[in-house]
């Protein structure tokens, strides 16, 4: 089974891409699913959304949600190696 692992923080419309992909081009799809997070800074618990994106036949499924900072944070599957993101 592939775990959610903390990607990165960022500001909302800053560039993030997965798999060559940047998230804010694309309509998110929520996929109805909550899944529970650990953030990066205090280690508080999260329950946020899973996320599909589309180009072609291309999907990429992804977790994000909002911190109390403004932040939005992003967390990947684990198979996702650094290059890949």
């Amino acid at each position: 089974m592939n775990h959610w692992n903390f990607a990165k923080a960022i500001n909302e419309n800053e560039t993030f891409c997965i798999e060559g992909l940047n998230i804010w081009n694309y309509h998110w799809e929520c996929t109805n699913k909550k899944v529970e997070v650990q953030g990066p800074y205090e280690g508080q618990v999260y329950y946020f959304k899973e996320y599909c994106i589309r180009d072609g036949d291309k999907s990429v499924k992804f977790v994000a949600g909002e911190y109390s900072n403004g932040k939005v944070g992003i967390y990947v599957k684990d198979h996702l190696s650094e290059g890949n993101i």
